[in-house]
């Protein structure tokens, strides 16, 4: 397991070489990386009669679709600026929510949305569909840290939060590092510089950094057997898990930006960046 996901950490530092330039690249990318961590999921997690090929083809035609979903949703985010309009960004959430569960239940080796998810911040609302419908609220650490990052010292924007259903935050003088910036995301929390002229260009591009964290949460589902091990032996593991999900993918996305970003001779010159730039009109 841990050599399937060193091998897809490879892959996805190699999609800088050509870029995502027009929207028939991107489709190409969102629909191919639903497919295939769906498949290689499905065989993780696959049970000791599930044929090999057979498991793989079927959930990469279901991560897929998923994939195609998450295409749109940031398709959707792009009207954030195109339009002026922050609401765009519920509509965008709720096709987003979808593609990710389809890529999760297919990687998880579950029927088509078994389960459905959606994260305001750091809570995950889940539905449980089959069988006797069950919902679930849990937190998830890492986005719940990086949001009191992103709150620290800043000003929480009420309106901007519910019109767009992502929490938003507001500095003066912001920074990122060492250099001024309009705009930064912590995870899946957004801070802007309140003396920007082009907010809507800003939250949009930074949305997009969020569904990139959502991208890899194929990942938790690479760890299922591990974390249920875990639960049937400790009753304190079990008991934390019905209140947390690890969202491990917040780690893995982190380091991962990095290292493109090592790789490029510009910092912010990368593959995250330009894809975020793409979809809300801010590449240079």
């Amino acid at each position: 397991m841990r050599f399937i996901l060193v091998l897809i950490i490879f892959l996805f530092i190699g999609q800088n070489s050509f870029g995502q330039n027009n929207k028939t690249e991107m489709a190409l990318y969102n629909i191919g990386l639903g497919g295939f961590v769906s498949g290689i999921g499905a065989l993780i997690n696959k049970k000791p009669n599930d044929k090999f090929g057979k498991t793989f083809f079927k959930a990469f035609t279901k991560g897929a679709f998923g994939g195609y979903l998450v295409y749109e949703s940031k398709n959707l985010v792009g009207k954030i600026q195109e339009k002026e309009k922050l609401e765009y960004s519920w509509a965008a959430k709720v096709v987003n929510s979808t593609g990710i569960s389809i890529i999760e239940n297919a990687s998880l080796n579950k029927e088509f949305l078994e389960s459905w998810h959606m994260n305001i911040g750091f809570n995950r609302l889940e539905v449980q569909t089959r069988g006797d419908v069950k919902f679930k609220y849990r937190i998830m650490p890492f986005s719940l840290i990086e949001m009191a990052r992103a709150a620290y010292g800043n000003k929480f924007e009420l309106n901007k939060t519910i019109r767009s259903g992502e929490f938003i935050f507001s500095a003066t003088n912001l920074t990122n590092g060492s250099r001024t910036t309009k705009g930064v995301n912590y995870t899946n929390s957004i801070v802007y510089d309140n003396g920007i002229l082009n907010l809507y260009d800003v939250i949009s591009h930074e949305i997009i950094h969020s569904y990139q964290y959502y991208d890899f949460n194929f990942v938790n589902t690479y760890f299922n057997k591990t974390f249920t091990k875990l639960e049937n032996k400790s009753k304190f593991f079990r008991g934390l898990s019905s209140i947390l999900y690890y969202d491990l993918n917040a780690p893995i996305f982190r380091g991962i930006y990095t290292l493109e970003d090592i790789n490029n001779n510009a910092p912010f010159d990368n593959f995250f960046e330009n894809e975020a730039g793409f979809w809300s009109n801010t590449l240079d």
